[in-house]
């Protein structure tokens, strides 16, 4: 498609205008034109008005035209460039409807190409989870009666990549520390390598797995901390688990579980691209929330190679365990992730939070109690 409009408007130049001499400047400047416009779809700008982005990007396009006809001939005729800016407009909508698949590599995800174990297991694997959660949330020791504690409860979405179940767990030994909620914790992962060893991280085993833990905390005193981690974006938290039918896991679909719980004292820590959108939907009196990141930025430092995603080294690993509360470890880790980001030439992901004047009352009693000090750094277990 391509080559044939370049072929149009040398034609519209003139019959002695080839087609080859027009792809040299255009093919030039394209790689640089591309990740203009690929960076940009991410800003604020762009994202709030795409109607006027896309007038700007079309004009841009139509001047540059013009530049390349000059760069490409010497002088521009008034039909090629006509020709030129005519393609341009006509371009997305003509891409649209064609619908072409432009990826050099395509994976093929038809029913056909699924692991056939993942095709025969999925049924039994689903229904087993009920009974693994049961299991789990059975083994956990409640509070003690006019003892505010601390329940844990993990959840890594995302499992294919192994970071996410890393962040989880080392959460889990974080707020151990911390809160001293390590008999009181329960594990939600997704692993493909692993299956056995946690129950899935699902939004229905959520529901169950807060519902249960509700039925051991005594509601009044006690505090959850929950701690979610995986991909994510404007629409919330990425549940993937191989080729298992899993749905994502929403804003509503969180507080509706928590709420449906009856758990009201609630620290939620969500480290994820765009979790800042589970800021709003999620504030109480009676919440403290943490986000990697606000709801139009990209968080960083999710590939697997790592031991931690950049949020989860800042707050877990850098802040949690020297500080005396986590107010002042998220003002440590936001310092810490801002510097990083700046170094390293990143759109900044501006984590958030939110404390409730209520939550704020009760952690101080739980992070002050006698025997509690900040500790040195945490050694990450893969």
């Amino acid at each position: 498609m391509g080559l044939f409009g370049c072929a149009l408007v040398a034609r519209a130049q003139g019959r002695e205008a080839d087609t080859r001499g027009l792809l040299v400047p255009l093919l030039a400047v394209s790689p640089y034109v591309l990740v203009l416009f690929w960076m940009s779809t991410d800003t604020v700008p762009v994202a709030g008005r795409p109607l006027l982005a896309l007038a700007v990007g079309l004009l841009y396009l139509a001047v540059l035209s013009v530049r390349i006809l000059r760069a490409a001939y010497g002088f521009v005729r008034v039909r090629a460039a006509l020709a030129a800016i005519v393609l341009i407009i006509a371009a997305p909508w003509l891409l649209a409807t064609v619908d072409l698949d432009t990826r050099l590599w395509v994976s093929n995800d038809s029913q056909e190409a699924q692991d056939p174990d993942d095709a025969s297991a999925a049924e039994p694997l689903l229904y087993d989870q009920p009974a693994r959660i049961a299991a789990a949330v059975e083994r956990v020791i409640p509070g003690e009666h006019g003892t505010p504690a601390a329940f844990f409860l993990g959840f890594a979405g995302d499992g294919d990549q192994a970071i996410f179940k890393r962040e989880a767990l080392f959460a889990q030994s974080v707020f151990t520390d911390h809160f001293g909620s390590g008999d009181r914790s329960v594990e939600l992962i997704n692993d493909v390598e692993d299956r056995d060893s946690y129950p899935f991280a699902t939004v229905s085993g959520l529901q169950q797995a807060l519902r249960l833990l509700a039925s051991r905390m005594d509601l009044d005193e006690d505090v959850l901390v929950l701690t979610l981690t995986s991909h994510g974006s404007r629409e919330g938290l990425a549940v993937t688990n191989g080729t298992l039918p899993l749905l994502q896991l929403g804003p509503a679909d969180l507080r509706q579980a928590l709420d449906e719980s009856g758990i009201k004292w609630r620290v939620l820590v969500v480290s994820a691209c765009y979790s800042g959108v589970f800021l709003e939907p999620l504030k109480t009196d009676t919440t403290l929330i943490v986000t990697a990141s606000d709801a139009e930025h990209s968080s960083f430092g999710c590939e697997d190679d790592r031991d931690l995603t950049y949020f989860g080294e800042a707050f877990l690993k850098d802040s949690v365990p020297t500080t005396p509360s986590l107010e002042a470890a998220f003002r440590k880790a936001a310092d810490l992730i801002q510097r990083r980001e700046g170094a390293e030439h990143l759109e900044h992901s501006n984590p958030q939070f939110y404390a409730g004047p209520a939550i704020r009352q009760k952690l101080a009693g739980l992070e002050t109690r006698p025997g509690r000090k900040p500790q040195g750094a945490v050694t990450v277990q893969r």
